[in-house]
């Protein structure tokens, strides 16, 4: 369940996914088991996304989130729209559960009998959240919130009395902080979407009434006192039922920091998948213990290291099966359906490389290390990382990997001196020789230096700065082999 208050954030795609997997490994032990999520969009917004008008969304704080409309033309609400969004963000991540809206459920009359119980135990679940949280509750409180008929508002009422058939509300003025109320009085049945149950009763009614068995949570529910603690014993001792199988798991973090849907802040669940692809997040999340912290940087080496790891588990995968841990998360990982043969992974790190090199052919430079042509399902592979890459190198990658060979002469090289051009034009005459292996050539390219009374460091900063524009780069033997030859001494010869 998740309350859809505002642009759901990456860390969200957590919990779906972590139920997601546990959904197809229980099908795989042959369960018959349904996966449903709900939308819980009968709640009041009692937070302004930053990213919102003010002027035109203060108005409406307090209201249910689907009667509130939506930042964007085209969606019935607000929540509908923020829903839609998230629901297209976990889909992209192979997680496609039962939609249940929350006020659809309300308005079917679902609801109404598990209400009444609620209704008619007020005094047991205070007594609850005595015991459980040491919370007091007065003793006219309801656990039931109701649409003011006035104004719309469900933030702003309280329950004055329930009578077996209808409940007595107020819409007060400044019951809550964020929200003002109209100061309407009015009596209602608490049947349909009239209203709805506070939260922490809600949400063991929705195990009741969905038949829900396995449902896990983030850790903040998990404290001891906390909303699940406290679902646990109205489920046993209010609705007669027992409590689903719990479990927790650790936040999403990105850079070390948790995130918030209404502040704006980190990444969103549907920006992710424009940084990484999906079956990589998927990866991410499967891969991390469910007591571990996720944490996704994705600046310097994480991307690349992700792509390494992903690519080493199916290497086990193909070796070993499901029946390894390594296999099996890989499987658990997999959105679309798993080739019979291995693939041929290109390495990430390789890929961002070889695209910055005009004169390579990358299609042909992975089937040199292949050993063969690449098939349909390796060619799509490819391209997909050469995307992915470009992204990387463009936003995140550390100076160091980046090195575009500039098609013009860099303009740095004006700082070159006269033993660096010296010590250029020799290696015109060292490429003319043969066609050198990488290995013999960084070999060379060093003795030539020290044959010349040039610094070694000086020596291959010249290198450098005639073909990056920059006085580091990678192996600078690998550098000149990976283009034409033909442009290097043209290169050279310029300088």
């Amino acid at each position: 369940m998740k309350t859809v208050s505002g642009m759901p954030h990456v860390g969200s795609l957590r919990a779906i996914c972590t139920h997601d997997v546990v959904f197809k490994a229980m099908k795989d032990a042959g369960f018959d088991v349904f996966f449903s999520y709900v939308f819980n969009d009968m709640d009041p917004m009692d937070g302004l996304p930053v990213y919102l008008d003010e002027k035109k969304y203060r108005k409406h704080m307090g209201k249910p989130l689907y009667r509130i409309p939506s930042p964007v033309k085209g969606y019935e609400s607000f929540g509908q729209y923020y829903a839609l969004k998230y629901k297209e963000a976990f889909n992209k991540i192979g997680c496609n559960p039962e939609i249940i809206w929350s006020h659809k459920l309300y308005a079917s009359g679902k609801m109404d009998k598990i209400v009444k119980i609620a209704l008619n135990h007020a005094d047991k679940i205070r007594e609850i959240y005595k015991k459980v949280a040491n919370q007091d509750k007065p003793k006219n409180w309801h656990p039931y919130q109701v649409i003011c008929e006035k104004c719309g508002k469900i933030g702003t009422t309280i329950v004055i009395n329930w009578d077996g058939a209808f409940v007595t509300y107020e819409c007060r003025k400044n019951l809550v902080d964020w929200a003002e109320g109209c100061g309407y009085k009015g009596k209602i049945k608490p049947v349909g979407e009239n209203g709805k149950l506070m939260w922490k009763v809600d949400w063991p009614a929705h195990w009741k009434v969905l038949g829900i068995t396995v449902e896990g949570a983030g850790k903040e529910h998990f404290s001891e006192g906390g909303s699940r603690d406290i679902g646990v014993h109205i489920c046993k001792q209010v609705f007669k039922t027992k409590p689903p199988f719990g479990f927790l798991h650790e936040f999403f973090l990105v850079g070390g920091k948790k995130m918030s849907s209404s502040k704006g802040t980190g990444i969103s669940a549907d920006q992710i998948t424009e940084i990484i692809p999906a079956h990589i997040v998927r990866f991410l999340i499967v891969k991390t213990p469910l007591r571990r912290a996720a944490d996704f940087d994705p600046y310097g080496l994480t991307i690349p290291n992700l792509f390494d790891d992903f690519d080493n588990y199916a290497q086990v995968f193909y070796k070993e099966g499901k029946r390894s841990l390594y296999g099996r998360i890989w499987q658990l990982s997999q959105i679309d359906k798993i080739p019979e043969k291995k693939p041929f992974f290109p390495r990430f790190r390789d890929v961002a490389k070889y695209i910055q090199f005009p004169s390579v052919d990358v299609y042909q430079k992975f089937e040199k290390l292949k050993g063969k042509k690449l098939t349909k399902k390796e060619k799509e592979i490819l391209e997909e990382r050469i995307r992915y890459a470009k992204i990387w190198l463009k936003n995140y990658a550390p100076d160091e990997l980046i090195y575009q060979v500039k098609n013009k002469l860099p303009k740095e090289t004006k700082q070159l001196s006269e033993e660096q051009k010296k010590y250029l034009k020799r290696l015109i005459s060292l490429l003319k020789q043969k066609d050198w292996k990488p290995e013999d050539l960084q070999q060379e390219l060093y003795n030539t230096a020290k044959k010349m009374n040039v610094s070694v460091k000086k020596a291959f900063q010249a290198i450098y700065l005639a073909l990056l524009g920059k006085n580091y780069g990678p192996k600078a033997a690998w550098l000149i082999l990976d283009q034409e030859k033909e442009f290097i001494i043209k290169r050279f010869s310029e300088i």
